[in-house]
């Protein structure tokens, strides 16, 4: 044993030294484990307990009980199996028809009697439901419960959006019609926690860029199944989001055939563009154009026992109509001019090559290795995550995703009945160059109509070198007594991310209501690099298992090293060529997080359980702090300036290169653009060095989980989680007192509260002495009066699945969020709508800011806002039909109101010229003040409802699945998204669900 231990130790410390990854973990397995009597009650140690299915590639796995009659099986892959109980002197027993799904431990106690071996008694039982041994909360989704439902295109939306209590920004997919990369790089949040992780077989697979940023697209066809895990999550994991992590498909000892369609488009679709929309000012409604999906998978034995493969081949994609959105007529001028004849119809496709080998090498040691090759495009399209209006097509842009791939290999060893190794390599690469669309010449200028928000002309920047690279390793070990369950590992990372940027023009204009008034100047074409070097998880944790109690608890140390190599800028059309030397230890960040958790056993049957978990968890950081920290970055890449087009040319009649006033335009905004200057923005040491300065949360939860009968099954849980060490930014340039106070009086209009005309105070000016001084610190809020985000939740939600095949699940969700952000860094008051509290560091917080004599500092979004009902099922008819459905019951989205005040407005109340004037008379300067309090104000509720009719017919080989969908059965127009820019504007829906639409596909397996 102390050899093995060695050698363990060995290898711990040589994968630590060799490792490039990004944080992985294994996978959440399943297990089987129970107690074993003898008929008089008595505990029996020694029993060998063998677990068989045909989904375990070595066919069985053993253990054996300890002193206290215990055993516990680890690392099982979802399927059924048979449990053997046998020791010398007793009857052996057989437990059948056990379902294991992912991350499940099932309970199978037994009891022997005194009688040969050879004499088997079979008992037949109901499969457990409730999980009495762990206490992390999740849902699992088969592929089969996929199959059965109404999905459309397998994305992470559809699998994430049946979790009741999931919220997914702006998102409100209709069979497909979002697209897979809008639907699945979602923002989502669960119960107030950000931080959405995409796991393949255990280890992470979203690129470098930010919380849950899509490049390598999951493929929900190689997946058997789905586990949603949302809070008590053990040592393993650094992070309290929510956690997505896909069970891969393996061959088999038979070999399995799969081939599948679906297709629909404007012709199967409902209108539902009524008078309600068009009175909202849309002219133009979004629809389908076209969605399809074709793929085929195949499975089986290339060694019987030995060697399985299993490949996959998908093509899939969709085109359609966003509302509102035309082509610009006037296109090479100052103006946009829609173009009715030429509406926005952008398309994706998607290719995927995929193929996973496993390998029982010997008895003890099983590979699997994958591949999955893709090549992929989001063309004439944009790259923002859901389909808004307020994009001309000639200001959005395409991505082009390749090479695009994941590469894996895991291995398992159980050494003994009681020591199991672990380990695992994913290689994530994610290239996606972003270009412009067709039209758009290399003269071209962005143009932002303040007024509306609307954007035209050309995109800000484009990316012809854009690449975000994960790597992933993990190893652990684990020690299984039975009583025991202990488990020690560490995950280590590594991430690359190259960007070049350039725009065609280097600067851009800003109109308010067709004059123009600013100019913004970018110190493009840039390179920037980042690197992470380490992010490293150790961690060591036990389920100890006391009578009815098991308690769970372990210890993680986390450690975060990310860095930025040397650069060389050339020189560009307002800046001279650069050289920024590295930055290292950005951040150097250190954390210790405990988890502890009970779950009981409450009556001694498996039937009730009383769980309850507290942890701390870090937050879930990607490349932004190492880009924040890049001196590129630092530099300032883009300044603003005052424009007055005194003669009306729409060109500025000044020197660009000059920064300071000349000609028509102001003194730039920001005096440190494009210098070397290290000290232009700078994080505070004790942010990003050290230990416990990482961002992090408190999360707990309580639970009861009863079984109520056979298949049927009910929780009710109470949840509760706050955040710490929130950074703010303090322009040291400033103080609170070299701001000037001054009010607006909001515009008369009904659909503003009491009808408008209520006054916006608290809002501050810097003094023109100050203006365009800027040395910022990011630094912990708590050095100035700490920010605070506390959210409280409760859930109940039931689950059955009946001996007839119905199955059912429904879950209502509420809760509460408060955010407070009331201290002040600089300015007393808000300088921009902008920079309302939210769940995401606050730049720059306040106290004074008033709308209509509501402090907006502090933002709670009530128990209405965050209340949801979901629900999903399928009922099986006579002739083989399957009717199958999902409902879905959210909040609208949160409405808000950005008024652009122009100096003219401004300047009685401040009592001179907005310091962005610089003396120039006319002032062209603006504001944006909000005229809502946020999370006060939303949109109706949204019903969505989708149905799908499924009828099975048997053929020469094997069965045929014919499925008709339809999706927003009810027709609803609810809106998704608005325009959030006062002005002619404000209120236009953006996005709103698109009509009923059905959906034809077919499904053959043999």
């Amino acid at each position: 044993m102390r050899r093995i231990e060695r050698s363990v130790l060995h290898l711990v410390v040589l994968v630590s030294l060799l490792s490039a990854a990004a944080p992985a973990r294994a996978q959440q397995a399943s297990g089987i484990a129970g107690l074993v009597r003898d008929s008089s009650g008595a505990v029996l140690p020694g029993v060998t307990v063998e677990a068989a299915s045909p989904a375990l590639i070595e066919r069985v796995r053993t253990a054996v009980t300890d002193a206290q009659g215990r055993f516990n099986i680890v690392n099982l892959r979802p399927g059924t199996y048979v449990v053997t109980f046998s020791l010398p002197g007793f009857n052996s027993v057989k437990r059948e028809g056990i379902q294991l799904t992912a991350g499940f431990t099932a309970t199978v106690n037994a009891d022997m009697q005194v009688g040969a071996l050879e004499e088997t008694i079979t008992v037949s039982g109901e499969t457990p439901l409730i999980d009495t041994q762990n206490t992390r909360q999740q849902k699992v989704l088969s592929s089969e419960l996929l199959d059965t439902l109404p999905t459309g295109q397998k994305t992470a939306i559809n699998v994430v959006s049946l979790t009741p209590g999931m919220t997914t920004a702006g998102l409100a997919d209709v069979g497909g019609s979002l697209g897979t990369y809008n639907a699945g790089g979602n923002a989502t949040t669960f119960h107030g926690k950000t931080g959405f992780k995409r796991e393949y077989d255990g280890m992470r697979v979203e690129n470098m860029e930010a919380d849950g940023n899509l490049g390598y697209i999951l493929n929900a066809i190689t997946v058997q199944e789905t586990t949603v895990e949302t809070g008590g999550v053990s040592a393993e994991s650094d992070m309290s989001g929510v956690s997505m992590n896909m069970v891969p498909k393996e061959g088999g000892n038979a070999f399995h055939y799969m081939a599948s369609g679906l297709f629909t488009n404007e012709h199967l679709s409902t209108d539902n563009f009524g008078q309600q929309l068009r009175d909202r000012g849309v002219t133009l409604p979004s629809k389908v154009i076209n969605i399809y999906d074709w793929w085929g998978t195949a499975g089986g034995p290339i060694k019987q026992n030995k060697v399985w493969f299993f490949a996959a081949e998908r093509i899939w994609g969709n085109r359609n109509q966003r509302a509102n959105t035309f082509w610009n007529k006037t296109q090479g001028t100052p103006f946009y001019t829609p173009d009715p004849s030429r509406p926005f119809q952008p398309n994706e496709y998607y290719k995927s090559h995929a193929g996973r080998v496993t390998w029982q090498a010997s008895q003890r040691n099983k590979l699997n290795f994958f591949l999955d090759v893709q090549k992929n495009c989001k063309c004439y399209s944009g790259t923002g995550l859901t389909a808004v209006t307020t994009t001309a097509p000639e200001a959005d842009a395409q991505l082009r995703f390749w090479p695009q791939f994941l590469a894996q290999v895991s291995w398992s060893a159980p050494v003994s009945t009681r020591l199991l190794l672990e380990a695992g390599y994913s290689a994530t690469i994610s290239h996606w160059p972003r270009v412009s669309n067709p039209g758009v010449s290399t003269d071209a200028i962005r143009i932002t109509e303040s007024s509306t928000g609307f954007v035209y002309g050309a995109p800000e920047t484009l990316q012809d070198l854009q690449d975000s690279d994960r790597h992933a390793q993990r190893f652990s070990a684990s020690y299984i007594t039975g009583t025991h369950t202990f488990k020690t590992g560490f995950q280590l990372g590594q991430g690359v991310k190259n960007l070049h940027q350039y725009s065609w023009s280097d600067y851009n204009y800003t109109f308010l209501r067709g004059v123009p008034t600013q100019i913004t100047q970018l110190a493009t074409p840039y390179f920037r690099k980042e690197r992470i070097r380490a992010d490293l998880g150790i961690y060591a944790q036990d389920q100890w298992a006391v009578k009815r109690v098991t308690v769970n608890y372990g210890l993680r140390f986390d450690y975060y090293n990310a860095y930025v190599p040397e650069q060389h800028m050339p020189a560009t059309k307002f800046v001279p060529a650069r050289d920024f030397d590295p930055v290292y230890h950005v951040p150097l960040w250190k954390d210790v997080s405990p988890r502890l958790g009970f779950a009981y056993d409450l009556f001694g049957n498996g039937r009730t359980a009383v769980k309850a978990s507290l942890g701390r968890y870090v937050g879930k950081t990607a490349i932004s702090v190492a880009a924040d920290n890049n001196p590129v970055t630092r530099s300032v890449l883009n300044v603003t300036r005052t424009w007055t087009d005194a003669n009306g040319n729409f060109v500025p009649d000044c020197d660009l290169a000059n920064f300071s006033t000349n000609g028509e335009c102001g003194a730039i905004s920001n005096t440190n653009f494009g210098r070397v200057n290290p000290n232009a923005t700078r994080y505070d040491e004790e942010a990003i060095h050290g230990w416990g300065k990482r961002d992090y949360l408190w999360d707990l939860s309580t639970e009861i989980q009863q079984q109520l009968g056979a298949g049927v099954s009910l929780n009710a849980g109470y949840y509760r989680n706050w955040y710490r060490n929130f950074l703010v930014t303090d322009n040291q340039d400033v103080a609170p007192a070299d701001y000037n106070p001054y009010c607006i009086t909001a515009p008369r209009d009904t659909r503003l509260p009491a009808g408008g005309g209520y006054q916006v105070c608290g809002l501050y000016d810097i003094s023109p002495a100050k203006f365009g001084r800027v040395t910022n610190l990011v630094t912990l809020a708590n050095h100035y009066g700490d920010e605070t985000f506390v959210s409280n939740f409760i859930n109940v939600s039931l689950n059955t699945r009946l001996r007839s095949g119905a199955q059912f699940g429904a879950g209502f969700d509420t809760g509460q969020t408060v955010n407070d952000a009331c201290f002040d860094v600089d300015s007393p008051g808000a300088p921009t709508a902008a920079n309302l509290p939210g769940v995401s560091r606050t730049p720059t917080p306040f106290t004074a800011t008033t709308v209509n004599g509501r402090k907006i500092c502090k933002a709670v979004t009530p128990w209405g806002a965050n209340a949801q009902f979901k629900a999903n099922g399928s009922y099986p008819l006579p002739a083989d039909f399957i009717v199958s459905g999902t409902l879905q019951n959210v909040a609208g989205p949160n409405i808000t109101a950005n008024y652009t005040v122009p100096n003219s407005v401004v300047a009685p109340s401040l009592g001179h010229d907005l310091a962005a004037c610089a003396g120039r008379t006319p002032c062209t300067a603006s504001v944006a003040v909000p005229l809502l309090a946020p999370q006060t104000v939303f949109e109706p509720r949204r019903t969505q409802l989708d149905l799908r009719i499924t009828k099975f017919v048997g053929v020469r080989r094997g069965r045929l699945q014919l499925n008709l969908d339809m999706y927003n059965f009810l027709n609803a127009s609810n809106v998704v998204t608005l325009n959030t820019n006062y002005g002619p504007s404000w209120l236009q829906p953006t996005s709103f669900l698109t009509g009923r639409l059905y959906e034809v596909g077919a499904q053959w397996s043999f």
